[in-house]
């Protein structure tokens, strides 16, 4: 019918064949479900339009014969061939207990088609003026962009689905699975279900120089001491800053002195410092400090680690200083983006993202507690995250120790709550408190908070 092109892989006899299958029985369309067939699949625009019409017919109801889909096509028809060409169409099938082969070879030659048109981009990237670093990232977002197509799960029956999560409910009565990966803040594990969740998201969000940096730390170093594999992207602190604060946390090192220096005839400290560093062997945490990651970055950096190491968790700090795939987008569509994939990639990876957040500048020129409202730049990444944790300090710090509010703001499978944690500066160190954080509750040494640094 359609003269085509030799450049590109495909089979018309498929292709036709195909849609004449579902013309002589509408009830084969069900039999597809899994095939992961658009119109766009069909190499010859017209095969791709009688697709459409077809699949919209049953959809309505309706019938879908060489007659109805002639009438449902319109003034389109003629384009189509008409009458004769669908009947043609239906003369082409050989047997219809062969619609899923037909409906497999219009798939293969489609994702090849798209191969063939990524490379076509990649190599066309070369000639681009832009930085080669840059052309990377764009080469390799076309390249991911086809294997998130191939990625789809099929539908599970609900006593399927329950059967499989007693059996979780029973391993974990019986201890042989923890709920969750503990944080060991107990207020904040009971918060969570257990602790940190495969498949979800959680956000830590505060104003600058309120500790969320090494909170996060903190969790990571708690997560991985129960033997769960962590990655924490530190994309604002150099891995030296890094490796300071968690050895500062691991052997209650004053933080002040791994910066200035150690004399080295301070063997306690020293020995505290080979204490953290015994400790740490035995952490599986990977730490990178990178900058302006792309979420294809992000992406690639977690699966390269889950394949060599396992992964459980990852830390990102901070969403706001990631790099968008696309620079032409404004600030919220890009903040949008890389919020999306990175729900998108807990739940393909099956790990928990703790993901660090920015808040507007109103609430940092202000002693007000932040909300939901006040993420900075998009909200989605209110929509995205199953939990969101506000941190807001309460008062200057007393006795070496900051009073920290910690508000659960939304919990997708849990309450929302306040609790009380206690953050020591000089160890980068965090703990619950028994202090009174509601909101009716006096706030000692009432003023700005105290910047810690971080």
């Amino acid at each position: 019918m359609t003269s085509a092109s030799e450049s590109l892989p495909w089979s018309a006899e498929a292709e036709q064949a195909l849609l004449g299958c579902l013309l002589l029985d509408n009830s084969l369309v069900y039999r597809l479900a899994d095939a992961d067939l658009t119109a766009e699949a069909f190499y010859n625009a017209v095969h791709g339009c009688i697709w459409s019409t077809i699949t919209a017919l049953i959809a309505a109801g309706k019938p879908a014969d060489v007659i109805t889909v002639a009438e449902a096509l319109g003034s389109e028809v003629d384009a189509c061939g008409g009458l004769t060409y669908l009947q043609e169409i239906v003369m082409s099938v050989a047997s219809t207990s062969s619609v899923r082969g037909y409906a497999a070879i219009v798939v293969e030659k489609a994702q090849r088609r798209a191969l063939i048109q990524a490379g076509d981009q990649v190599q066309a990237l070369t000639r681009e003026p832009e930085a080669p670093s840059v052309l990377l990232d764009r080469a390799q977002s076309a390249l991911m962009a086809l294997k998130r197509q191939d990625n789809r799960r099929d539908p599970v029956s609900l006593v399927d689905a329950m059967t499989v999560r007693s059996e979780r409910w029973e391993d974990m009565g019986k201890g042989v699975v923890a709920p969750g990966m503990r944080t060991r803040l107990p207020g904040l594990d009971r918060c969570l279900g257990g602790g940190l969740q495969r498949g979800r998201v959680v956000v830590i969000a505060a104003r600058p120089s309120i500790g969320k940096t090494s909170l996060a730390v903190q969790v990571a170093l708690n997560v991985a001491g129960d033997a769960h594999h962590v990655l924490a992207l530190s994309q604002e602190m150099p891995r030296g800053d890094l490796v300071d604060r968690i050895t500062a946390n691991l052997g209650r090192v004053p933080l002040d002195g791994l910066i200035q220096g150690i004399a080295p005839d301070d063997h306690d400290t020293w020995g505290r410092i080979l204490e953290a560093r015994e400790t740490s062997l035995r952490l599986p945490l990977q730490i990178d400090d990178q900058p302006a990651l792309s979420l294809l970055a992000i992406r690639s950096k977690a699966q390269v680690v889950k394949a060599r190491h396992g992964l459980d968790a990852l830390v990102l700090d901070y969403l706001q200083l990631c790099a968008a795939s696309d620079r032409k987008l404004s600030r919220h569509h890009q903040i949008e983006e890389i919020s999306r994939g990175l729900k998108t990639l807990a739940k393909e990876l099956d790990i928990c993202v703790v993901v660090l957040s920015q808040i507007n500048r109103d609430v940092t020129k202000s002693d007000r507690e932040p909300t939901l409202a006040d993420l900075k730049e998009s909200g989605a990444i209110e929509e995205d995250a199953d939990v969101v944790l506000l941190l807001h300090p309460r008062g200057e710090p007393a006795e070496g120790a900051q009073v920290v509010a910690c508000i659960v703001a939304k919990n997708r499978q849990g309450e929302k709550r306040r609790i009380a944690l206690r953050f020591e500066g000089a160890y980068q160190r965090w703990a619950e408190s028994t202090a009174d954080v509601s909101p009716a509750a006096p706030t000692p040494h009432r003023g700005r908070a105290h910047d810690t640094g971080l």
